[in-house]
Order: structure tokens, then sequence, then C-alpha cells
């Protein structure tokens, strides 16, 4: 290991204590904290659930009825067919978004837990 010259070693000091006294830091320390929480909560039934409650009903109704007609397509196409069919295409589509809704109250949930 080589030996750093004292002037580096004083300006390494020096910037751990700035950040530790700088609020931007410890801002950012729990945005990172947050967003790890919140990638451990897609794990978390428990947390999936109460996520989804929050997003419940907050979508338009024309989303509701395509998720709806894509349930029913699906059920409705051979699995043999389901690769050249739309549906998988129209779940996916209809899946990113409601993950992305999911997905911001479960980092709301986690951003509470770790303002606590």
């Amino acid at each position: 290991m080589a030996l750093q010259p004292y002037s580096d070693r004083a300006r390494s000091a020096q910037r751990n204590w700035d950040n530790q006294e700088d609020p931007r830091f410890e801002q950012e320390h729990r945005a990172e904290q947050a967003a790890d929480l919140a990638k451990a909560y897609r794990t978390d039934p428990a947390k999936l659930r109460e996520a989804e409650e929050l997003t419940a009903g907050t979508f338009s109704g024309t989303h509701y009825t395509e998720v709806s007609l894509a349930l029913h397509r699906l059920h409705h196409t051979d699995p043999a067919d389901l690769m050249g069919s739309g549906a998988l295409q129209d779940l996916y589509r209809l899946a990113r978004d409601e993950a992305a809704a999911i997905d911001a109250q479960l980092l709301e949930l986690a951003l509470q837990q770790v303002a606590a």
C-alpha cells in the first residue's frame, strides 16, 4: 500500500468533515437508503399489497377497461399462439404502467420509513 502525502490525507479528512456538516449529504444519504429499501419492498408481499391498495382507483376508467380486455384476450388465446398474438404486448404495456405506480408508492413508503 502506497503512502499518501499529508496534504492528500488532510484534504480527504476535510472532505469527510465537510460532507458530515452539509445537509445535502444527509438528504442524499436518506434518498439512497429509501431507494434501497423500496427495492427490498418489491419482494415483500405485505408492502406490495399496501402499495397496491394505495394505487387502487388512481388510474382512469379506460386503463381498467384495457386491463380487463387484455386479461380476457389472454384467457381466450391458445398458449401455443400466445407468442404471435398482441396479447403479451398489451399485458406488458399495462404492467409497465401498473408497476410504475406501485414502485412510486413503495418509494414513498420507504421514504416515510427512513424519515421515521
